[in-house]
Parts: C-alpha cells; sequence; structure tokens
C-alpha cells in the first residue's frame, strides 16, 4: 500500500440501511436504519407500531444487541402508556402520533 493510500481518512460514519421488523411486546419496533458512531456505538432510527397507531420516528443509541433491545422495550412501554393517558386522538393532536 503506498503513503498516499494510507494518509486518507477513513470514514467514522458507516450506514446500514436495514428496514427490519421486531416484535416487542405485542407491537412491532421498525429499525429504519442504522448507523456505526465512532464513540458512541450505533444510532438507530425507530419507528413503533402498536395496533393502529404508528409512532413517530426517533432516534436510538446503543452500544449493542442487548442494550438496543432494553431501549426498545422502554420505548414501546412508553408509548403503550401515553396512549393509556390520552388517548390517540390527543397524541396525534399533538403530533406524537402519525
Amino acid at each position: 500500500m503506498s503513503e498516499q493510500q494510507q494518509r486518507q481518512p477513513k470514514p467514522e460514519v458507516e450506514l446500514w440501511l436495514l428496514p427490519i421488523d421486531v416484535e416487542v411486546e405485542g407491537c412491532i419496533a421498525t429499525l429504519l436504519e442504522a448507523t456505526k458512531m465512532p464513540l458512541s456505538g450505533y444510532q438507530a432510527s425507530v419507528q413503533v407500531r402498536c395496533g393502529d397507531t404508528t409512532s413517530r420516528v426517533f432516534q436510538v443509541v446503543y452500544r449493542d444487541g442487548r442494550e438496543l433491545a432494553k431501549k426498545l422495550a422502554v420505548e414501546v412501554a412508553k408509548l403503550k402508556y401515553a396512549l393509556m393517558l390520552y388517548g390517540r386522538e390527543e397524541l396525534r393532536r399533538r403530533g406524537i402520533v402519525l
């Protein structure tokens, strides 16, 4: 390998497009894309569907699959709780769900 090739900066962010549906506590969490970040691990764009309610796309930062599973469970629980407290129409009015 030449010296010029060795000096070229390596990309600091890798991007994988992987729309994958994962069932979490009776809801479907869709991982729309995941990005490997140099210091913090990974960042994923996620959307959750519970019944006929769909959340907006949000970001989750995680280090490994175990932490991602825990964070998805927390996000699903938050959406279910908000649905129970406010109802779908109020959440839609506030822009929390689509």
